[in-house]
């Protein structure tokens, strides 16, 4: 750590049990894949600006990370596809995360504090996650064309994991409220394409609706709640991809 008042933060761990599948259906028209998995995250390092603004690193206390992935793909016809995957995800901390380094997590020493109590989701990871594709090909010109769109949506999460304190100090009160939360968004992207033997060109259109989504927020300063930085999505973009095969 740059500030010698704080003690040098550990190694973190992680462990990961995961069983997962892979099948297919109704002659491999419908193909169905997923997993689930449990993570057993020990002292999870997390970093924030405190005092003067310097970056400090601590071992938070262990998480555990349940969650649930699948995909699909189903073959409508021979021209039209329709796929989709999804994500649900349970993060939470295991033990209190206390404001002064506690390794009881009672947080009840001399001017600590509980920063965030036991059970509190962890930042930047949305419970939810699920995105859909349709495509149609279909012959043109000696090749093939196909039109596709994709819908994503992605749920809210916290910005910061520190959201509860009883420290008097402004700067330690809950520090996610603060920043602000992550909000959930949806995107929209369109594509029409044409392929052949060796060439290929796409006209697409990204984030059809504009929409900002907010992948992080962040302080530039220990004390700058009143100003946070937030991290968007990349707008609306209109574009033309070409390609050879060789």
């Amino acid at each position: 750590n740059r500030r010698s008042t704080i003690a040098p933060y550990q190694a973190d761990f992680l462990t990961n049990y995961e069983l997962g599948f892979k099948t297919s259906w109704l002659e491999r028209r419908l193909k169905l894949n997923g997993a689930v998995y449990l993570q057993d995250w020990k002292d999870f390092q997390f970093a924030f600006l405190g005092q003067n603004s310097f970056t400090e690193i601590h071992n938070g206390p262990d998480a555990r990370i349940k969650g649930l992935e699948l995909d699909a793909s189903f073959r409508v016809t021979d021209r039209f596809t329709l796929s989709g995957s999804g994500a649900l995800t349970d993060a939470t901390t295991l033990k209190n995360l206390c404001g002064i380094d506690d390794p009881t997590y009672k947080c009840d020493g001399a001017d600590n504090f509980i920063s965030a109590p036991k059970g509190t989701r962890l930042p930047v990871t949305p419970r939810v996650k699920v995105n859909a594709t349709a495509r149609y090909v279909y012959p043109l010109a000696n090749g093939e064309a196909h039109f596709q769109a994709v819908v994503a949506h992605q749920g809210s999460a916290a910005s910061d994991i520190r959201t509860k304190a009883t420290a008097p100090l402004e700067q330690f009160v809950n520090p996610a409220a603060q920043t602000g939360p992550l909000k959930a968004y949806t995107t929209v992207d369109l594509a029409y394409g044409l392929d052949w033997a060796h060439y290929s060109a796409e006209l697409y259109i990204d984030n059809v609706f504009d929409e900002r989504g907010e992948l992080s927020r962040y302080q530039e300063c220990g004390q700058c709640f009143q100003r946070p930085y937030s991290v968007p999505t990349t707008p609306q973009t209109i574009g033309l991809r070409g390609g050879y095969k060789f």
